[in-house]
């Protein structure tokens, strides 16, 4: 049998649970706001070497190897006597989407070209297009310009550290 206690105490469990649901709705009904960012100038560094053309090709090429290790990063074309070394290197995976109540995002890649020469090496990083900003419930995630310049910075210091050491191949 129902008491005015009881009655006032399922009163206010169903207003709670209304209350839940009507914050859950409208949670889930939330706009996500993507931004498109324009893309910044590529990252660029000249490493001096002590290693003669060869070797610095030789050297970008294993570099290369190392770094690119998804397998979406690829190199897509090398000229050793241009002293070219040219790749595709996977900056931030993409989300696949199963639902609709979820945006897919795309993966970005950036063209990273090598240069070598007697005693210098050049490093070059673009930004990927498609770089964008998205909130989603105050939290910002994406690809913004900051994102690309810490990931360039990392692999241009790692490029540097490579090129500077001396080459196994001259003395093996």
């Amino acid at each position: 049998m129902f008491t005015p206690k009881n009655k006032t105490m399922i009163t206010k469990n169903v207003k709670l649970l209304l209350l839940l649901l009507s914050i859950t709705i409208f949670i889930s009904c939330g706009t996500v706001n993507i931004v498109a960012i324009p893309s910044p100038e590529p990252s660029t560094k000249n490493v001096e070497t002590e290693s003669n053309k060869n070797s610095n090709f030789i050297k970008a090429n294993e570099w290369m190897v190392q770094n690119f290790n998804n397998a979406k990063s690829v190199i897509q074309f090398k000229d050793k006597e241009a002293g070219i070394v040219k790749g595709k290197y996977l900056m931030k995976a993409g989300v696949i989407s199963t639902t609709p109540l979820v945006q897919g995002t795309p993966g970005l890649y950036s063209v990273i070209t090598i240069r070598v020469k007697d005693s210098v090496s050049r490093i070059e990083i673009n930004a990927p297009s498609g770089m964008y900003s998205q909130k989603t419930m105050g939290i910002e995630v994406g690809f913004t310009k900051e994102s690309f310049l810490t990931k360039t910075k990392y692999l241009i210091a790692s490029f540097e550290v490579f090129m500077k050491k001396e080459s196994l191949n001259d003395n093996w």
